[in-house]
């Protein structure tokens, strides 16, 4: 079947508190860079649940909405022998409930900062609350298993990797233990093949790139590909803390970063940044759209970006797009 892949752009300016841009039919996916409800946005924030997720009350209309969880839920004490360290206290689940995140990865160098019995505490913490998660697990067929959403008879199959191989910011699970899904072609290939066939539309995650760079690698884009050809409609990539470009690439998207979303492990009080809309017609599911929504952090609170601003975040995005051979700015 040949699917016809639509790609437009959205200038986000006229949200209101009860309505998300686009068809009012569509079936709505968001997608964020990284969070982190550590360290600085602890600080801030305190008890504060409804805090992060106020400006934005459309992220809980979605029908998914998928962050990148980048802190262990957890009240253990033994930190990972590393430079940089994050966790957040478990009450902090409420934030994730309040706010209407439905999935999250934990495919990420920081899931595993106080060891396996973070990861546990986190993975508890979620399914007590009916959250979904991909990238990590009790073992690593947990860790590869995909979560699925059935929306308006659309199914929707998502999968997380992380890392190359073990290294003091990678803890990969293993049949008797737990950590995250790693980034192997192999594990990849077999993964989505199997998911293709249940779901009408795929979403590989990827924690991948080089910190504050605004490009990938060529073997990130090579890899990419690799995993399009392999049945994934969607790739979605943070890590860098940056904006990256976005990739046409035969019948599906590749957004490579997404930089961050609300990160409290930086002392930084403001920056930019988007959330990545996907608008799916439920009579025609191959007939699939994106668009972004610029968005201002202050205070790790985001907002809608004003005019200016929107204009200035959308124009990098192009900007690090020219790059490609194709783009959805074509």
């Amino acid at each position: 079947m040949i699917r016809l892949v639509i790609f437009t752009v959205f200038l986000a300016l006229c949200l209101t508190p009860l309505r998300l841009p686009g068809g009012e039919t569509d079936i709505t996916l968001l997608f964020t860079g990284d969070v982190t409800f550590a360290n600085h946005f602890l600080n801030h924030v305190k008890k504060k649940y409804d805090f992060p997720f106020a400006l934005i009350p459309w992220f809980k209309q979605a029908d998914i909405s998928v962050i990148n969880l980048e802190d262990p839920l957890t009240n253990a004490t033994e930190p990972a022998e590393k430079p940089y360290v994050f966790k957040a206290p478990p009450y902090y689940i409420e934030i994730l409930k309040r706010g209407g995140v439905d999935l999250v990865s934990l495919a990420n160098n920081h899931i595993y900062d106080y060891g396996e019995a973070g990861l546990l505490e986190t993975i508890e913490l979620l399914e007590h609350a009916g959250i979904k998660y991909i990238g990590a697990g009790r073992n690593i067929k947990q860790a590869r298993k995909p979560a699925v959403f059935d929306i308006s008879g659309v199914k929707f199959g998502f999968l997380a990797y992380y890392g190359l191989k073990a290294h003091s910011e990678s803890h990969p699970a293993t049949e008797t233990q737990a950590g995250t899904a790693l980034r192997k072609l192999k594990y990849i290939r077999e993964d989505v093949k199997k998911l293709r066939k249940k779901v009408d539309f795929v979403t590989v995650v990827f924690h991948w790139g080089l910190e504050k760079e605004n490009y990938p690698q060529d073997d990130q884009i090579r890899f990419a590909h690799r995993v399009i050809d392999y049945g994934a409609d969607l790739i979605v990539g943070h890590h860098p803390h940056v904006l990256q470009g976005v990739e046409k690439y035969k019948q599906g998207i590749i957004v490579y970063s997404l930089g961050n979303f609300i990160f409290g492990g930086h002392s930084r009080t403001y920056y930019q940044t988007v959330v990545l809309k996907v608008n799916v017609p439920p009579e025609h599911p191959d007939r699939w759209n994106i668009e972004f929504i610029p968005i201002e952090v202050n205070h790790w609170q985001p907002r809608v970006a004003n005019s200016a601003e929107a204009d200035s975040i959308l124009n990098r995005i192009k900007k690090y797009s020219d790059v490609f051979e194709h783009t959805p700015f074509d």
